[in-house]
């Protein structure tokens, strides 16, 4: 459980020009901490959704990168 408020954060992607892949991420409104998603993908979309859950997850007290990683995707 994270004692970090995520509340005032936003998620974004962004696209890696040398492996032509895009990757999801959050960020404080500050610009002063970044956190990407592990996974990179081909579809803009699915970074997107990858970005959001991360949020979602931050916010609900599971910090970026002790997520769910396998298993069925959240609803």
């Amino acid at each position: 459980m994270s004692s970090k408020d995520y509340s005032h954060w936003h998620d974004g992607v962004e696209f890696d020009r040398e492996s032509r892949t895009w990757r999801g991420y959050i960020e404080d409104n500050d610009y002063t901490e970044k956190h990407l998603t592990e996974a990179t993908f081909e579809d803009k979309g699915d970074a997107a959704v990858a970005a959001s859950d991360m949020l979602t997850q931050a916010r609900e007290g599971t910090p970026p990168g002790e997520g769910k990683t396998s298993g069925l995707p959240r609803i």
